[in-house]
């Protein structure tokens, strides 16, 4: 166990790099674009991941916790950082698993969080659903809880950290930061800390998920002083859902990370930079600088 929180830093690439992307259309409509490369700050513990999990991890060590539990699929990316937190210091870490008819060895995440020392608990789709109830069956009294994917009122403070980085970075406040929305936690923690200047645009990467925008209000009610309201959430770039591709989407990435010299993967950032890709035609308004967060992830 690390015996002090600031160790985390010592492996991690922060503040994480701000980088400008160029196009002829940015030209042609005078805009700054930058790229927060959240993906470069380490790659097991991966963007956004770190950045919810910060502050729980130090809650969790506040209140004297080596162990963790924690909810996710065989391809989450919150399972694997959680696994790789567990690896480099020293927590010891349990995964509740949805599908029973998995095993360890059922995917690459799931291979390395086993390998990790992570024990992984696995349960069927319908139990999956009741995660308090599931809590009562595995969850032992010295385990710290952390939410699928990370999201909770803790994960606001470590998101904004971002967006304090961004102003220091750029030594004014951006027009625009936009960033792929799954669970809410990373807009809601942007919010928390952009002045009213900002708009903040979501991009949303699952399908028929308007109810976000209810939690992402009860998330920042609870757990946010002050936020800003400027924002708006484009629902139309799923491409069928979560974790879904369309043929449009993987010919944009394919050509993206060619043109780029980095990559993007189909999940999130994939559809954030696609959507951007279409907005800026028509809803970005021209002499404006924009942020775009590269949230990582691994496939």
């Amino acid at each position: 166990m690390c015996k002090d929180m600031l160790d985390f830093e010592k492996i991690l690439n922060l503040p994480s790099p701000l980088e400008p992307l160029s196009d002829p259309m940015y030209v042609e409509k005078s805009l700054k674009v930058f790229v927060k490369r959240d993906d470069l700050i380490h790659p097991q513990i991966s963007g956004n991941k770190w950045r919810k999990l910060k502050f729980n991890l130090i809650e969790a060590e506040k209140q004297g916790y080596h162990k963790l539990i924690t909810f996710g699929g065989a391809h989450s990316n919150h399972l694997y950082a959680v696994a790789a937190i567990g690896r480099y210091f020293g927590f010891e870490t349990t995964g509740i698993i949805r599908g029973d008819e998995l095993n360890s060895y059922s995917s690459i995440t799931l291979q390395y969080a086993h390998e990790c020392g992570m024990q992984l608990q696995f349960v069927s789709r319908q139990a999956y659903k009741d995660k308090n109830q599931l809590l009562g069956i595995y969850r032992k009294d010295d385990q710290y809880v952390l939410p699928e994917g990370g999201t909770n009122t803790l994960s606001l403070a470590g998101v904004g950290e971002m967006v304090q980085e961004i102003r220091q970075q750029l030594g004014y406040d951006p027009d625009y930061i936009i960033c792929p929305v799954g669970t809410g936690g990373t807009i809601a923690g942007i919010l928390s800390a952009v002045s009213a200047k900002t708009t903040v645009v979501g991009v949303c990467v699952l399908k028929n998920a308007n109810y976000l925008e209810n939690e992402i209000t009860t998330l920042l009610q609870s757990g946010a002083d002050n936020y800003s309201e400027n924002y708006r959430i484009f629902w139309e770039f799923h491409h069928r859902g979560y974790a879904k591709k369309t043929p449009q989407l993987m010919s944009f990435i394919e050509a993206f990370n060619e043109k780029n010299g980095f990559s993007v993967e189909p999940v999130y950032s994939g559809k954030m930079f696609y959507a951007f890709d279409e907005l800026v035609k028509n809803e970005i308004r021209d002499n404006s600088t924009i942020v775009l967060i590269h949230t990582g992830g691994l496939r």
